[in-house]
């Protein structure tokens, strides 16, 4: 049928193909007649809209430009399927190419995923990298412990590959951590099983880190120290059953030391002619040395040690971790609370300390924390009693 141009189509394009112009129900509607003898094509196509008449008007004459009496209709105008595939993403704002893009990366990743391996060997890649760094060595305590968390990872998770663990899963994790520690373990295995999946995250085994925003929240408020009687048994086992602990436990109830300071002491870094102990520079907050006010208590404990034992070492070894959780059970079975009180011992030290000296600041000094901490952690009222109790025990003859 032939277009009357004089009435209804008004033409726009001139050159083949012609773009006309026309109106229906008062709206404008643009028709692209592209049918053509001489090229072999029969191309009819209305749009809502002018410019993606004329860009299609002239898509069909670029390909004709180009490919001369080759042009074919599938050339130049889209077939029936991507109308409808079109349609259909239209009203989601995404085109054909973008989705074809999208899933082609999509297969990528999945491609991907299929090669990377279970988390039993990244975990073991992962452990071995940090126990035998040479940027950054770790000392023999660390490695003990990085162990612990590597079959601890391994032993829950080593079956899945990374990717598949999600938030929610790294979370059930840590919260059925089983410890008398309870959030302060929970808060340490976070730390290294976060470590891990962030070694995950660097290499390039997945895009997020599960573990982020897990948060282990402690109660800083509630402070708990151990009794007399309790500190007294705790060195009472010791000498018995685990004497070659006696001075690490003795650095920790009588000289405030953190554990970690307490277990890296050697005699050394002990002056008995000062009445000094010398804090490594690996502690919580540098070198420092420790000079104790109005108690002997540290040094009779000391000097007795070294006489009992004058070719053992002030610390095990070998084995360090192990005996402090053997001699932790055992405590724990003869005390009423029936757990280890997470820092107890330290706590018990600048509890009794400043009920002693009744000098904050003299606490401050000899445990190396601040006066907002010591503050908030030591200033426990106890009886005279308790305070002349526990600074008068003494090594069992």
């Amino acid at each position: 049928m032939r277009i009357n141009t004089t009435d209804k189509y008004i033409p726009i394009r001139k050159g083949f193909p012609k773009v006309y112009r026309y109106q229906k129900e008062g709206n404008d509607y643009f028709l692209v007649d592209g049918r053509s003898k001489q090229w072999g094509l029969n191309i009819r196509k209305n749009f809502n809209m002018k410019d993606d008449a004329l860009n299609f008007a002239q898509g069909i004459e670029d390909q004709i430009l180009e490919n001369g009496k080759g042009v074919s209709n599938n050339q130049v105008y889209q077939n029936k399927e991507i109308e409808r595939l079109d349609t259909m993403l239209k009203p989601f704002g995404k085109t054909l190419p973008e989705v074809v893009g999208f899933y082609i990366q999509f297969k990528q990743e999945e491609m991907k995923k299929a090669v990377i391996p279970p988390i039993k060997e990244l975990c073991l890649k992962w452990y071995e990298s940090k126990r035998d760094s040479k940027i950054n060595p770790l000392r023999p305590k660390t490695k003990s412990e990085l162990k612990v968390y590597w079959r601890f990872i391994t032993q829950n998770l080593g079956e899945y590959k990374p990717h598949e663990v999600t938030h929610d899963m790294a979370e059930k994790l840590i919260q059925d951590v089983k410890s008398s520690d309870t959030n302060y373990t929970r808060k340490t295995y976070l730390k290294f099983v976060r470590d891990f999946f962030k070694w995950c995250v660097e290499r390039g085994f997945i895009s997020k880190n599960p573990t982020e925003k897990i948060r282990v929240k402690l109660n800083p408020d509630v402070v708990e120290f151990y009794e007399p009687d309790e500190i007294e048994y705790l060195l009472r086992l010791c000498e018995s059953k685990f004497p070659s602990l006696l001075g690490y436990y003795c650095l920790t109830i009588f000289g405030g030391l953190r554990p970690t300071e307490a277990q890296r002491m050697e005699w050394k870094d002990v002056n008995f002619e000062t009445k000094q102990i010398f804090v490594n520079k690996f502690g919580k907050v540098g070198a420092r040395r420790v000079d104790l006010k109005n108690t002997d208590a540290l040094w009779i404990w000391l000097e007795h040690i070294k006489n009992k034992n004058s070719d053992q070492p002030l610390n095990p070894l070998k084995n360090h971790a192990k005996l402090q959780r053997n001699s932790r059970e055992a405590f724990r079975e003869w005390t009423p609370r029936k757990k280890w009180i997470q820092d107890g011992l330290r706590h018990s030290f600048g509890t009794y300390y400043y009920n002693l000296t009744r000098n904050i600041f003299e606490t401050v000094f000899v445990m190396g924390n601040s006066e907002r901490i010591a503050k908030k952690h030591y200033l426990h009222e106890v009886s005279p009693k308790w305070t002349e109790k526990y600074w008068a025990i003494r090594p069992t003859p």
